[in-house]
C-alpha cells in the first residue's frame, strides 16, 4: 500500500509540473504594446520612404529639418537619411535650401537646428557659414531677428542657443513683447486680442524663451495652453477656432508636448490629464499602422508626421541630441524592389514582329499629394509649414512597424479604444469550457491520482493484502 502512494504522489507530480511552468511564463511575459521609441521609429521609417530623390521631405527645408531632428532624437545618425534606395541626402538638400532661405530667420534658424543635430558646425555646413547668415539678419536696435514674427525670433533664438551662442538680452525681450494679454503668442508681428492667439505660436515662443534662461512668460502661457487642450487630452491649433469645432491634431500635440517639457512640466501629470487622457495617449492614437500619422479629416501625410518623432522621443527643440555614428534607420517601410525581366532570344519562323506592350507607370511613394494642415486665414500661414519638429548597435535593430501595426489591430479591435500599452490580457488565458487552461489541467491532474489510489486500494483490499 505505501509503495501505491507514493507511486501516485510521484505521478500527480509530474502531471502537475507543466501547469507552474505555464503560470510563470504567463506571469514574467506579458503582451506589452510599443514604446513611443518603437513609434518614433515607424514614424521615421515611414518617412524614409516619403523621401525625394532630392534627400527632401516634400521639398520643403522645415519639414526635412524636423526629420533630421527626429531621426537625431530617436538615436540615428542622420548622415545615413539616404531615402530606400541610398542615393537620396537629407543634410545635402539643406545645405542647398538654406541658400535659398537665407533671407529668411526662422528658416535659417530651422537649418542650424537640423545642423546641430546632425552633429555638424553651423559655421561650416558643407561649406556654409549658417551662423553668420543668421547674424546677418539681426537688428540691434529693435532686438528683431529678421521680419521679427513670432517664429522668426522663436527660431533664431533656438539656434543660438543650440549652437552655443549667446542670445541678445534685446532678442528675448522683443519676443516677450509679443506676448497677447491672454498668455498666448500668436503668427505674426505684434500682439493681438485675447483669442486670437494659437496653440503653435504659444509653444514655440515657450520653448525659445526657456531655452535661453527667461522664464517670466511662463505662467500666463501655460495657463492658455491650459484652456486650449481638449477633452481628448490633445491640443487643436486654436480652441475654440474660427473654422469649425476645434480637434486635436499631431502637430499641434508635437510642438506643445515639446513646451511642456521645456518648461518642467509633465505632460502625463495630473495637471495635464482630462480624465485618462493626456497629450500622449492622444498622439499615439492618431499614428497608422503603417508609422504615418493622420491630420484630422484628411489622411496621413509626411508634412503631418515629420513633426512628431522628436516629441515622442521628450526632445524640445535646442536640447541635446546623441544620435549614435552610422546607425541606420530599418527599411521595412521601403517597397520591394521589382526584379527586372530577362528577356529570352527565340528562334521563330514568323517574320511579322510582335507588339510590344508598354507597361503602365508604377506610382512611387513620393508621388502621392502633400496633404496640409488645417485651413488657416490668407494673412496666418499654416503653423507647421514654417514650423518644425538610447540608442542600440545597428546589429540590434528594431522592426517598430511590425510592433506598431499589431498594436493598431490590436487596439482596434478592443473595447477599451486603443490602450497599446497592456494589450492583450486575454491571451493568457486558454479556455475549457469556460474554465481557464491551467485551472483545468489541475483538476484532470487530481482526478488522476485519485483513480490510481482508489484503484489500487480496491484491488488490494480484495486480494486481502494488508
Amino acid at each position: 500500500m505505501r509503495r501505491l502512494v507514493v507511486a501516485s504522489a510521484i505521478l500527480a507530480t509530474l502531471l502537475t509540473m507543466p501547469l507552474g511552468a505555464a503560470a510563470a511564463a504567463q506571469t514574467t511575459h506579458p503582451a506589452i504594446g510599443p514604446t513611443d521609441s518603437d513609434r518614433a521609429t515607424a514614424a521615421l521609417e515611414y518617412l524614409l520612404a516619403a523621401q525625394g530623390a532630392d534627400g527632401s521631405i516634400d521639398g520643403k527645408l522645415g519639414e526635412t529639418a524636423d526629420f533630421v531632428i527626429g531621426a537625431a532624437a530617436a538615436g540615428y545618425d542622420p548622415a545615413t537619411l539616404k531615402g530606400c534606395d541610398g542615393t537620396a541626402d537629407a543634410l545635402a538638400f539643406l545645405a542647398t535650401a538654406s541658400d535659398a532661405a537665407a533671407d529668411d530667420a526662422a528658416q535659417t534658424g530651422k537649418a542650424i537646428l537640423a545642423a546641430v543635430a546632425a552633429g555638424a558646425d553651423p559655421t561650416s555646413f558643407s561649406g556654409r557659414n549658417l551662423a553668420a547668415r543668421l547674424e546677418a539678419l539681426y537688428h540691434p536696435g529693435s532686438g528683431a531677428y529678421g521680419d521679427g514674427s513670432t517664429f522668426s525670433e522663436s527660431f533664431a533664438i533656438l539656434a543660438v542657443v543650440a549652437s552655443g551662442g549667446s542670445v541678445p538680452d534685446a532678442a528675448t525681450a522683443e519676443l516677450a513683447a509679443l506676448q497677447d494679454v491672454d498668455g498666448s503668442w500668436s503668427y505674426g508681428t505684434a500682439p493681438v486680442a485675447a483669442g486670437q492667439g494659437d496653440s503653435n505660436s504659444t509653444a514655440i515662443a515657450v520653448m525659445a524663451l526657456d531655452a535661453a534662461g527667461v522664464h517670466s512668460a511662463d505662467k500666463a502661457a501655460l495657463a492658455y495652453l491650459t484652456s486650449q487642450q481638449l477633452d481628448d487630452g490633445g491640443f487643436a491649433y486654436q480652441n475654440p477656432s474660427a473654422w469649425g469645432p476645434s480637434a486635436s491634431d499631431p502637430n499641434s500635440d508635437s510642438v506643445v508636448l515639446q513646451a511642456l517639457l521645456a518648461s518642467g512640466q509633465d505632460p502625463e501629470g495630473a495637471a495635464w490629464t482630462r480624465g485618462s487622457n493626456d497629450v500622449l495617449t492622444n498622439l499615439r492614437a492618431s499614428q497608422g499602422a503603417d508609422g504615418g500619422f493622420t491630420y484630422p479629416g484628411t489622411g496621413e501625410s509626411a508634412f503631418t508626421t515629420s513633426q512628431v518623432p522628436a516629441a515622442l522621443m521628450r526632445a524640445p527643440y535646442a536640447a541635446a541630441l546623441h544620435p549614435t555614428p552610422g546607425r541606420s534607420l530599418p527599411t521595412s517601410a521601403c517597397p520591394a524592389p521589382t526584379p527586372t525581366p530577362t528577356s529570352t532570344a527565340t528562334a521563330t519562323p514568323d517574320p511579322t514582329p510582335t507588339p510590344i506592350s508598354t507597361p503602365a507607370p508604377t506610382a512611387r511613394v513620393t508621388d502621392r499629394p502633400i496633404v496640409r494642415a488645417a485651413p488657416t486665414p490668407t494673412s496666418t500661414p499654416t503653423p507647421t509649414e514654417s514650423t518644425p519638429t538610447p540608442t542600440a548597435s545597428t546589429s540590434e535593430t528594431p522592426q517598430p512597424l511590425t510592433v506598431v501595426a499589431a498594436a493598431t489591430a490590436v487596439s482596434s479591435a478592443s473595447p477599451e479604444g486603443g490602450n497599446l500599452t497592456h494589450s492583450g490580457a486575454s491571451s493568457q488565458t486558454g479556455s475549457s469550457g469556460g474554465i481557464p487552461t491551467p485551472l483545468a489541467y489541475a483538476l484532470a491532474a487530481l482526478i488522476g491520482m485519485v483513480a490510481v489510489v482508489g484503484g489500487g486500494w480496491l484491488l488490494l483490499t480484495r486480494t486481502g493484502r494488508p
